[in-house]
């Protein structure tokens, strides 16, 4: 490739270190958009997207990682991308939560705490695979630990976002059990069904 394709294509060295978060931002707020779960468990949905995106694409984000690590002015544009995620969040939650006006500040701290708590899996994720001869946690059960995680912070913020939950009793609504998978590569329905099973507490 040449320089002035590279430059046409890129933009700048620091834009194609980033350049595959443009298409993983297209696939949450389409993701966001199709999403038929209730919001708080859409937005959770949407960032178990982006952690999968990083753990099918191990050597990208492994590489990102380190050149992280070696250039803090890039550090500083990965704050700049990870905002961009919070920010569409953000944007759903407004679009799809009671249009009372009453709780856009608590939006806000819930949009936030899904993206740290995100980053700061993926942070650990990224140290463990980086270290030499550490394995770490299967890349499954770390994506189902997430999930949790997030499943739990949305039922911290259910109350203020979304009023008081469904009175317990044989009416009431089961609470969802989420399962997380990582398959390497393409699989049919008989893997993934399988993989799916394997994954069930």
């Amino acid at each position: 490739m040449s320089r002035s394709t590279f430059f046409r294509r890129f933009g700048s060295k620091e834009d194609v270190v980033f350049a595959d978060h443009e298409r993983i931002l297209l696939q949450v707020n389409d993701r966001l958009a199709d999403s038929r779960l209730e919001p708080l468990a859409a937005v959770a949905d949407a960032a178990l997207l982006v952690f999968d995106h990083h753990l099918q694409n191990r050597a990208t984000s492994l590489a990102r990682y380190g050149l992280l690590q070696a250039v803090p002015a890039l550090r500083d544009r990965e704050l700049v991308t990870s905002h961009r995620y919070e920010r569409a969040f953000l944007r759903y939650l407004k679009e799809n939560l009671p249009k009372d006006g009453r709780h856009e500040y608590t939006a806000v701290a819930f949009a936030a705490a899904v993206v740290a708590v995100h980053n700061a899996f993926l942070r650990q994720w990224l140290r463990a695979s980086a270290a030499p001869g550490e394995s770490g946690q299967p890349d499954r059960a770390r994506a189902a630990a997430l999930a949790s995680e997030l499943s739990a912070l949305a039922e911290t913020f259910r109350p203020a976002l979304l009023g008081a939950t469904a009175p317990a009793g044989p009416s009431a609504h089961k609470a969802a059990t989420v399962v997380v998978t990582v398959l390497a590569g393409p699989a049919d329905k008989d893997a993934i069904a399988q993989a799916v099973r394997d994954a069930l507490p």
